[in-house]
């Protein structure tokens, strides 16, 4: 399997797309995010970090979840895609606080993977352990892989 840059937030930053247009475009964007880059993306609060594999019979998505508890959770499979909602509430305490520097999001998300095969969404299996999320959505068997027999 072929590893993938996903970057949610930006721009796809295809191979094929190097008309002078898309490199200007390239140009400026990255001209206005490196100054923010490494603090996160402000403008969507806290958006869960993903990684997916795929195995022979199974996809894997692995997401990080700190400080939520699976009841604050939803997680379901629309049209192909692994869709995660919630929301990372603050907690809010009498005494009030200086923050000097904060990098901790907090709010809504939504958070879409596609899956780029069909899964069988009946044994779908999640489980949720030190703040990372584990999805196993086992392949229909269409497309799971199998050895074929050849007679001589």
């Amino acid at each position: 399997m072929m590893l993938e840059k996903w970057l949610p937030s930006t721009r796809s930053k295809s191979v094929a797309r190097n008309t002078p247009r898309e490199e200007m475009l390239d140009f400026f964007e990255d001209m206005w995010d490196r100054p923010f880059r490494g603090y996160g993306d402000f403008s969507k609060g806290f958006t869960p970090s993903v990684e997916v594999s795929e195995k022979d019979d199974e996809v894997i998505v692995k997401a990080e979840m700190p400080g939520l508890e699976p009841s604050e959770i939803d997680l379901s499979v629309e049209n192909n895609n692994l869709v995660l909602r919630g929301e990372k509430k603050r907690e809010h305490k009498e005494e009030k606080e200086n923050f000097v520097h904060m990098e901790c999001s907090y709010g809504s998300f939504e958070r879409v993977v596609p899956l780029r095969v069909e899964v069988d969404r009946d044994n779908v299996a999640a489980s949720y352990k030190n703040g990372v999320l584990v999805v196993r959505l086992p392949k229909s068997e269409l497309n799971r892989s199998r050895k074929i027999a050849i007679e001589s």
